[in-house]
């Protein structure tokens, strides 16, 4: 079985020629993330556990650098793909940097974050529409973390049926917990309807104030994957804040989906815990 993880974050230490964003640090502990996660930690987890592959998206306190996550990738060039960041609302500056990007195998898309505060409305307000055709048109896949907004989201992926969309977190809002969580997943379910969004069966411990395996979250994974159909759900850890502050490492998170999962068949299994991903992104091999 191919096991992919459709979310890591590596990053650098701050430093006066490596700053982060404003508050970073701050993040960084209310997230409950390890102090720094550098390609030799995150191979030597995978390698333990036995992941096959990992999908690195730079974190946002790191800014848009994704010189860690491409050490990684030139250590393992088979085992590693990144989801770049790009400066969204500088049209300009970001048609620049993924011209750059082009012909780089390690990028294999962009991730977009529509959660925290200075870029919560970009989804709505104008600023992100110049990126929808240009990534349909270069056929750029996107991961977005968006818990709110998701009718616009829609929107888009009725106005662009090329652009492969894949919703970080199940579209939960970050801090939501237990049954709290039940309108986020009903939302996220409503865009199942377009065979162009996929969803990230991501991030789970952080959803549930229950201990692991999270069983009261498992209905609303069932509904997810009842809606959009395995082959459009790909399991992911948010390995830094899976094990720093949870505790649970890429064993225990494997077999969340192997284990914990009662509806899934064997198939169902592999597709989530790999091969979807990796057909999505048109990551061929092994």
């Amino acid at each position: 079985m191919m096991i992919a993880d459709s979310q890591v974050h590596l990053w650098g230490d701050e430093t006066p020629d490596r700053p982060w964003i404003p508050g970073g640090q701050e993040r960084l502990r209310h997230m409950g993330h390890l102090t720094s996660l550098g390609p030799d930690f995150l191979i030597g987890q995978m390698d333990e556990a036995g992941i096959d592959r990992a999908v690195i998206v730079p974190p946002t306190w790191d800014r848009d650098r994704i010189d860690v996550a491409l050490q990684a990738w030139r250590r393992a060039p088979d085992r590693f793909r990144i989801m770049t960041r790009i400066p969204l609302d500088d049209p300009e500056a970001a048609k620049k940097m993924l011209q750059s990007l082009r012909d780089e195998p390690a990028v294999a898309g962009v991730r977009l974050t529509f959660s925290f505060e200075v870029e919560r409305d970009w989804i709505h307000d104008g600023t992100a529409d110049w990126f929808w055709p240009y990534a349909e048109e270069h056929d750029i896949p996107v991961m977005m973390l968006v818990p709110r907004h998701k009718d616009k989201v829609a929107r888009v992926a009725e106005k662009h049926p090329g652009l492969r969309i894949a919703i970080d977190h199940m579209g939960i809002l970050g801090n939501t917990t237990d049954d709290k969580i039940a309108p986020f997943i009903a939302d996220t379910v409503q865009l199942a309807r377009y065979p162009n969004i996929a969803v990230k069966i991501s991030n789970i411990p952080s959803f549930s104030t229950a201990k692991y395996p999270f069983t009261n979250v498992m209905p609303y994974v069932k509904q997810l994957v009842e809606a959009f159909g395995a082959q459009r759900c790909f399991w992911g850890t948010d390995l830094s804040r899976q094990l720093g502050k949870y505790g649970v490492g890429y064993k225990e998170g494997v077999e969340l989906v192997t284990e914990h999962m009662p509806f899934l068949s064997d198939r169902e299994k592999a597709l989530v815990l790999g091969e979807a991903l990796c057909t999505w992104l048109r990551w061929d091999g092994r």
